[in-house]
């Protein structure tokens, strides 16, 4: 299945940040909402959905997005996926990012993004499902800054509930 860009309702975001791991992203900026790839991964019936960020530098937990530099063609990265900071989220608290509402140099930044990530689908399933084995010990978690998926996993079903009561 290919990868698709998406919002998160706000308020689970806070919900997360508040009672599971205050490592979840901040999502409201001055000029755009931060937005999520996904499904990264599915664990437990659960679905992971990675923010997608301005951030470009090598790191272990990062897979880099790669565009062609205007007169050389060498790839050099232009934003990532921050696999530390990947949640457990629900359907019905995603809505897909509409391109349409953006400006038009935003637009064809957010398509090659979103090309690159589905060209290299089976790279970002790995790596993401590589990173949640490693933030499922304590150690590694602290020595990476990895949020802590097993309690997000429970804070994402404790969410479920509450709204549907």
């Amino acid at each position: 299945m290919k990868f698709k860009f998406y919002e998160v309702d706000s308020e689970y975001i806070k919900y997360l940040k508040n009672n599971g791991d205050d490592k979840i992203p901040n999502i409201e900026y001055e000029k755009h909402k931060k937005f999520f790839c996904g499904i990264v991964l599915t664990v437990n019936n659960l679905n992971y959905f990675a923010p997608v960020s301005s951030y470009n530098k090598k790191s272990h937990t990062v897979f880099l997005i790669m565009d062609k530099e205007k007169n050389t063609k060498k790839l050099k990265p232009i934003s990532s996926l921050r696999f530390s900071f990947m949640f457990p989220c629900p359907i019905e608290y995603l809505s897909q990012k509409d391109f349409s509402k953006e400006d038009k140099k935003y637009q064809v930044l957010l398509r090659k993004e979103l090309h690159y990530c589905n060209i290299n689908r089976e790279k970002i399933k790995k790596m993401a499902n590589e990173i949640y084995k490693l933030g499922l010990n304590e150690k590694n978690r602290k020595k990476f800054n990895i949020c802590d998926f097993k309690k997000l996993e429970e804070k994402c079903l404790e969410y479920i509930k509450l709204k549907n009561s």
